[in-house]
């Protein structure tokens, strides 16, 4: 093969940079021979230093001809007589592109010179590029000192009867975690909400965090040093704003074989469940309350399911990125995948002069796919940074909350803006020429007919905001019908009873032997009868005792039924401290229990009265709880027909005599309550869309009704 090609297909094409001296093999370089996709490569590294190289047989052996005193045309000599074809500008813009890669190595005077030349760009650049918040780099050391040190005391870990330790160790966790299930899981999501935290809540998260990645990074450096690999920087970042720690094991990838690396790889996340088994022992051995079970709990919900998860995630380059990158054997396969696709989509859709890099078939559409979907993921995690940031500002200032959130989203996104504007002029002025050609002559109309499909195109969804309060559709107090003494309670606080289930049992005593009287009563009114239809005298009479004395009975038997009083509705019982009612007398109509029916709780939604036209009956309603991520969807079921009086929390009083407030009238939305998680005075903001509008259907309908209102 020609030389021009393995260098075109092995390295990136970069910018040349002039050399004082010629180039020479670092003393440092590290290199080992490994087999990829059946062909054989070198995979060098510069001890200490954070590139990776990988070389065919070819570029090796030219490689091995630098020595710091042969010039390019002696170089391209040698390798000549080697029976190569190579020329010397070849040999030129090879040894360019590996000296803009750090590869060549340099005098403490070329590295003082070298090291001036790049702050002077840094600086330059600085102003003209913005910070990339997804990952910043706080600072560096070098720990291979401390790293071998500690492989040398902890080397067993890395032994059979360790690993099948651990092994039988995350068993015994697994059996706990299965067990509460349902109870981790759920505060597992509410301990990474950070909704409900307050500064020492998210002091104690960020230590414990910070605290646990040492030594997940640390595991990686310690097997990293297990394979043969040398650890010469680590340090402190921020990933995504997220502080944490790092460990760089380059030397792993030249020394370590396809499992080894993987080993490297998983080591973290290894030593992440360790923590988490023993905390899971401490947690279910310890009591309840006591200060080593919650620290317990806490140490599981961070190093738990969430966390593994989190660390097994391809899209992000953490180790589940690494692990399908040994997996497939491309280790850059979010470049690699992105670089395609946006090369792909710019010269077969926008036509654009752009070399698409060459992918097997086979592998052409798992790229794509990853391209995508790690594209998705990262804008969506960024703007979970951007809603995160909100929800920690709005415990402070909810009323300023959104402009950090709009400054961080500006910063963040402020790069990849640059970039869309970038490709756009590029597409511009590759097509100018063209569309000049084409359309200079309806340009004009073209212009025109844009300024109107702007105007006039309703891309606006219009919508009426207002707070609402979750209410249950279905509310039951249950009052004393008859005075007593509450002898029983069958029912609790938070409770659910079906309808008529038992709720209190209460005691009269005149009650109940009104009902023996009566009974009495109506049994000698019953002979009486019997016995004068028998003697055939008084028939009338009698029988009209027996329906006084059996009415008398029905009533006396209700009041005696009304002792046991039972819940007209299904539902949750929400009257508190029910059983310290045991042993009180109760008068007639007092109120005993509350039940409400929560399996459809109502939403009553308060809308301005200059905005209650615009609402109908099936409009849509998105419903942002408070407490909750996830907006909650309905549609408005009914409309108060006449403005109601809306406490303090919902609406926020005025706080100036100029400003008089709205009547407000009631929407209601129902919404189905299967999984339990919705409660009855949960409040939130609502929005109910109702129509589409253009933006000069926007601006008429404003002047009509400031018009309709002012002039009539």
């Amino acid at each position: 093969m020609n030389l021009s090609e393995v260098l075109n297909v092995a390295l990136p094409e970069l910018p040349t940079r002039r050399v004082t001296s010629y180039p020479r093999l670092h003393p440092k370089l590290i290199m080992r021979e490994h087999v990829v996709d059946g062909e054989l490569t070198l995979v060098a590294a510069i001890s200490g230093g954070s590139y990776l190289y990988r070389f065919t047989p070819e570029q090796w052996a030219l490689l091995q001809l630098f020595n710091g005193e042969r010039s390019y045309a002696q170089v391209a000599h040698l390798y000549q007589e080697e029976g190569n074809s190579v020329e010397e500008s070849q040999v030129h813009e090879f040894a360019d592109s590996l000296q803009d890669l750090e590869f060549w190595y340099k005098t403490p005077l070329e590295a003082n010179i070298t090291a001036s030349e790049k702050l002077a760009e840094t600086r330059q650049k600085v102003k003209k590029k913005s910070v990339d918040l997804s990952l910043i780099i706080v600072a560096t050391w070098d720990p291979d000192v401390h790293v071998t040190r500690l492989h040398d005391a902890l080397k067993f870990v890395y032994t059979r009867w360790f690993v099948l330790g651990t092994l039988a160790l995350f068993s015994v966790m697994a059996v706990i975690f299965f067990g509460g299930w349902s109870e981790i899981w759920r505060d597992s999501v509410e301990y990474y909400t950070f909704t409900d935290k307050g500064v020492g809540d998210l002091a104690e998260f960020w230590l414990l965090f910070c605290g646990l990645g040492f030594f997940h990074e640390a595991a990686h450096a310690m097997t990293c040093k297990h394979y043969g690999g040398r650890v010469h920087k680590t340090g402190f970042m921020l990933l995504y704003l997220s502080p944490c720690f790092f460990a760089e094991i380059t030397e792993v990838y030249v020394y370590g074989n396809k499992w080894q690396r993987i080993a490297a790889i998983i080591a973290g996340i290894w030593v992440e469940l360790i923590f988490c088994s023993i905390a899971s022992v401490i947690w279910w051995g310890t009591p309840a309350g006591s200060p080593i079970h919650d620290f317990a709990y806490k140490v599981m919900l961070i190093t738990g399911l969430a966390m593994v998860l989190m660390n097994l995630n391809p899209l992000l380059k953490l180790d589940g990125y690494y692990l399908l990158g040994e997996l497939v054997g491309v280790p850059t396969i979010k470049e690699t995948s992105t670089d395609y696709l946006s090369s792909w989509v710019k010269h077969n859709v926008f036509r654009l002069p752009v070399e698409i890099p060459y992918l097997r078939r086979r592998r052409r559409w798992l790229f794509v796919f990853y391209a995508i979907a790690s594209g998705a993921y990262s804008y969506i995690v960024l703007f979970a940074v951007v809603r995160f940031s909100y929800n920690i500002s709005a415990r402070f200032s909810p009323q300023w909350a959104f402009l950090v959130a709009t400054a961080l989203a500006f910063l963040i996104f402020r790069a990849r803006l640059r970039s869309s504007w970038r490709f756009m002029r590029d597409f511009f002025l590759d097509k100018k020429q063209y569309l000049r050609q084409r359309f200079a002559s309806a340009r004009s109309v073209a212009y025109g007919a844009l300024l109107l499909l702007t105007l006039f195109l309703p891309v606006w969804r219009e919508t009426v905001a207002g707070k609402f309060v979750l209410e249950p559709q279905q509310r039951a107090v249950v009052r004393a019908t008859v005075p007593g003494e509450v002898m029983a309670v069958m029912a609790h606080e938070g409770g659910e009873v079906s309808a008529a289930a038992p709720l209190l049992t209460l005691r009269n005593i005149a009650v109940e032997s009104q009902v023996d009287n009566a009974q009495a009563d109506l049994r000698s009114a019953e002979g009486d009868a019997r016995q004068a239809q028998l003697n055939y005298q008084g028939i009338a009479r009698t029988r009209d005792e027996r329906a006084y004395q059996s009415e008398r009975y029905d009533s006396a038997s209700s009041q005696k039924a009304a002792l046991q009083v039972r819940s007209p509705i299904s539902g949750l019982v929400v009257t508190p401290a029910l059983e310290d009612m045991v042993g009180t007398m109760v008068d007639s109509g007092a109120e005993l229990v509350e039940v409400d029916d929560t399996s459809t709780l109502k939403a009553l939604i308060s809308i301005p009265e200059f905005q209650i036209s615009k609402v109908s009956l099936g409009a849509l309603v998105s419903l942002k709880l408070a407490s909750r991520f996830q907006p909650l969807r309905g549609q408005v079921s009914s409309i108060a027909p006449a403005s109601s009086p809306v406490e303090l929390g919902v609406v926020n009083e005025a706080k100036y005599k100029g400003i008089a407030p709205p009547a407000y009238y009631v929407a209601t939305v129902l919404l189905s309550n299967l999984g339990g998680r919705l409660r009855p005075g949960m409040s939130g903001e609502a929005k109910i869309n109702f129509r589409w509008r253009s933006i000069a259907g926007l601006i008429f309908g404003d002047v009509r009704e400031f018009a309709s209102r002012k002039i009539w």
